[in-house]
């Protein structure tokens, strides 16, 4: 099984500032998806990064999968939109989907299957914990709990305060 980030692409926002949601906006979207990364790349299956893009850089604010049906029709829900216009509503800059497909044995792109993809489950699972780290108000909720509380020293939620040498060495071998 085999990931590829793309470049992040900028989302049409609409008078209001939110997302524009129009169906034409929408469908434009995908065909400059399509035409500027990668043909077909719209129709593929894989993980998804909500981010905005402001003075300091880019901070991740919505991790998604699209399993049983393609970044097409699962990126741009009603239930998705509402997580994005949150964190875009009191926010200036630039939204952004940065599209992660999986691909096939043959670097075809995965298709949707009715009993989903466990590694593609598994590396949103990851991205939400990777994430968490670079915007703690990151909007997913589902299954973050324990990723929110845990604290590991050196890897997870480190608190604040003295560092330990056991510490510094366990940062160490696992490369954080």
């Amino acid at each position: 099984m085999q990931f590829f980030p793309y470049s992040p692409m900028p989302i049409p926002k609409a008078a209001s500032g939110l997302i524009d949601s129009d169906r034409k906006a929408i469908t434009s979207f995908w065909e400059r998806v399509d035409k500027e990364l990668e043909e077909g790349l719209s129709g593929a299956i894989g993980c998804y990064l909500f981010s905005i893009r402001a003075g300091r850089g880019e901070l991740p604010w919505y991790v998604g999968l699209a399993q049983r049906q393609s970044f097409r029709k699962e990126c741009f829900t009603d239930h998705k939109l509402k997580h994005y216009n949150s964190a875009i509503a009191s926010r200036k800059g630039t939204p952004l989907l940065t599209l992660i497909p999986k691909f096939t044995k043959t670097e075809q792109y995965a298709k949707p299957s009715p009993n989903g993809h466990r590694d593609i489950v598994f590396l949103e699972n990851m991205l939400i914990g990777t994430c968490l780290r670079r915007n703690p108000k990151l909007l997913n909720s589902r299954d973050t709990k324990l990723l929110r509380e845990m604290v590991v020293h050196g890897l997870l939620n480190n608190p604040r305060g003295k560092n330990y040498s056991s510490v510094t060495e366990f940062k160490n071998l696992i490369g954080s």
